[in-house]
């Protein structure tokens, strides 16, 4: 819900101002990941940047749980998918080490939750895309192996939580 002041500027409630930032969170991330060259030189920087959105649908998935009886199961799938995903990357050999600490994400608060999932299942798909695309280019069988494995996991989030139809 919105206030109008004597002013006439509109300003968002706490809840609506959260809800904002985690959607920016899910873009923010998303821009990041799409950003990285698809180069061999570049694969350090796409593994940093698929952890970090490993992140962010783990967080989310698990903020977004409780929220409804019919979509619990749903999204706690996703979030161990999620887990999983990040888990494999972090056994890639060019990951910098820097990227290992695990970064805390904004609360993930969207009245919606059918935005939510599709905003994570987009997000889910990119990863797979480029987590595939940097498992061709990988020389490291390491980094091949975590990019091949980690972008299963993504499609598998994107399959939870893609609308069908």
């Amino acid at each position: 819900m919105t206030h109008a002041p004597a002013e006439g500027k509109i300003l968002a409630t706490p809840h609506e101002s959260t809800e904002v930032m985690a959607m920016q969170e899910i873009e923010d991330i998303r821009a990041r990941l799409e950003a990285v060259p698809l180069d061999a030189d570049a694969l350090p920087e796409m593994l940093a940047a698929a952890l970090d959105a490993f992140g962010v649908l783990l967080g989310c998935c698990r903020d977004s749980e409780e929220r409804s009886v019919e979509l619990f199961a749903t999204f706690a799938f996703a979030a161990l998918a999620a887990a999983e995903g990040r888990h494999v990357l972090l056994t890639a050999p060019s990951l910098p080490p820097a990227q290992r600490l695990v970064i805390k994400h904004e609360a993930c608060v969207q009245a919606d939750l059918e935005v939510i999932a599709d905003a994570l299942a987009g997000l889910a798909g990119a990863i797979r895309t480029h987590l595939v695309s940097a498992a061709r280019r990988a020389q490291d069988p390491g980094d091949h192996a975590a990019c091949r494995d980690a972008a299963r996991e993504a499609a598998r989030v994107h399959e939870l939580l893609a609308r069908s139809g």
